[in-house]
């Protein structure tokens, strides 16, 4: 029972009526009242002010239970806000095994079964729907088009995540997206951030997509649905065809008449284009260079960061000295990138948290493979390399000069392919690394929303005083037993 319910128990015990009496003054079912009464529900502001006039309340008395339930929805709005944080490092960090593991209905092979994606222009059920879209999706994606494909604001989980399964299926070129992401502007701002977090969720998967060419700007409304009355609002634009939806596909429509796409695609472009860039793939294809210039912007001395990842930061700790050592080929390289001398040097002295699994840190003391450098610059470190880069980050864990904490596997398991870093007061970089040389070394993606970005670095960093983070002594004697395995 929360202190708001406690008060309003002794302020109803006092009520000369009966119950049923106050709930109708009130205007409130009354097994909801009993419910409010014993905590169990909060009430809105309107049903507050409706109970402090039906109890006859003074002014001294309604700003007591007033301020109580402010500071009660304060206290909740800030538990739903860590959970819609969480949510959106969880959609990051598991976006390839969920689409790994969706099953996905059968995609067409032939030609022909790509062509009889027009033989209808109605379709209903979800099944029916989605194949459609999945027909015509793996067409586009097929075909040797350089439009892209455009995406409205209304576009839900369940027509996403079937673009999605069906974009991670496919085998074809980058194909260029545009999306419309609608924020939520209206006075309660707590509530909109929350809400607007889950809409930055949702298209997170899209950031592992090597078949997408992502990229979302920002459509402020005063509300997150479509107009009433709109049927089917939920549209998916095709350089050839348009197809219309309703929230739940249960019914779409397509449209092939080239006047009419393109009169379309023109108006979706102009709302487009007037838009600011919230996502954007800082380059398709990075190469370890590319990856090097794109640090270099970020990093800097006064800018707090957090980062996220599986391999802990096992290169902040390299100098010059030990690369002579143990890797002379990545001196050889200082000539051909002018820029890597100063990228370890910022890397370096960067005051940024680090949080890291188990996982990550034993593959590197198995392997000695550094995630976040070029192979071919240190190829695999030797035994007494990985030895003495963990006792530096061992000093500078227990010294407090770098935090670094091992996050909990169960409740967080970190993907070793992806990283999540939270730049205060700039962006948010989500980076997915490749197995594959030919792919390049990594694909970036900034998200530029500095509010989003300050919320998510406060949450990350509050994380070390969480259980879903080890303590600094778990951390320390981790650290020790993977030295006692060198």
């Amino acid at each position: 029972m929360n202190d708001l319910s406690k008060s309003l128990k002794i302020l109803v015990e006092r009520y000369p009526g009966t119950m049923a009496e106050l709930a109708r003054q009130a205007q409130i079912d009354r097994s909801s009242l009993y419910k409010i009464m014993d905590g169990k529900r909060m009430p809105n502001r309107a049903q507050l002010q409706r109970l402090i006039h039906a109890l006859g309340l003074n002014a001294r008395q309604a700003e007591h239970l007033t301020t109580q339930y402010d500071e009660l929805r304060s206290g909740a709005q800030a538990h739903r806000t860590d959970e819609a944080l969480y949510e959106l490092l969880q959609t990051a960090m598991r976006s390839r095994d969920n689409l790994m593991n969706d099953v996905l209905a059968p995609m067409p092979r032939s030609e022909a079964d790509l062509e009889a994606a027009f033989t209808s222009r109605c379709y209903q059920g979800y099944q029916a729907v989605t194949q459609q879209l999945h027909l015509l999706l793996t067409r586009y994606l097929r075909s040797e088009e350089k439009r892209p494909l455009m995406l409205s604001p209304f576009v839900g989980e369940r027509a996403l995540s079937s673009i999605l399964i069906g974009a991670f299926s496919a085998e074809a070129s980058p194909k260029p997206v545009w999306h419309l992401l609608r924020f939520v502007t209206n006075n309660d701002a707590q509530e909109n951030f929350i809400g607007n977090v889950r809409t930055v969720s949702r298209a997170l998967p899209f950031l592992v997509l090597r078949s997408m060419q992502y990229e979302a700007r920002l459509s402020c409304a005063p509300s997150a649905g479509p107009l009433p009355g709109l049927l089917m609002p939920v549209y998916v634009l095709f350089p050839d065809v348009v197809v219309f939806m309703d929230l739940n596909l249960q019914k779409c429509i397509c449209l092939t008449e080239p006047s009419v796409v393109q009169c379309l695609r023109m108006e979706f472009s102009r709302q487009y284009l007037e838009a600011p860039v919230i996502f954007s793939l800082a380059s398709d294809a990075h190469s370890f260079e590319q990856a090097m210039a794109f640090g270099n912007q970020l990093l800097d001395n006064e800018t707090e960061a957090c980062y996220m990842r599986a391999q802990p930061p096992v290169s902040k700790f390299i100098d010059m000295e030990m690369i002579g050592r143990y890797a002379p080929q990545a001196l050889a390289a200082l000539e051909t990138m002018p820029g890597l001398a100063d990228y370890m040097q910022a890397w370096l002295t960067a005051p940024y948290e680090f949080y890291f699994s188990e996982d990550g840190l034993m593959d590197f003391v198995r392997t000695g493979r550094i995630v976040d450098v070029d192979a071919s610059l240190t190829g695999p470190l030797p035994p007494e390399a990985r030895r003495e880069l963990l006792l530096r980050m061992r000093t500078a864990c227990e010294n407090n000069t770098a935090v670094l904490r091992i996050v909990s596997g169960e409740a967080f398991p970190l993907d070793p392919h992806i990283t999540v870093t939270a730049f205060r007061g700039r962006s948010v970089v989500f980076c997915t690394l490749s197995d594959d040389p030919q792919e390049g070394f990594c694909r970036e993606y900034t998200l530029r929303d500095a509010m989003l970005a300050n919320r998510l670095a406060d949450y990350m960093s509050n994380l070390k005083d969480s259980s879903l983070v080890c303590t600094q002594r778990y951390t320390l004697e981790y650290i020790d037993f993977c030295l006692r395995l060198l």
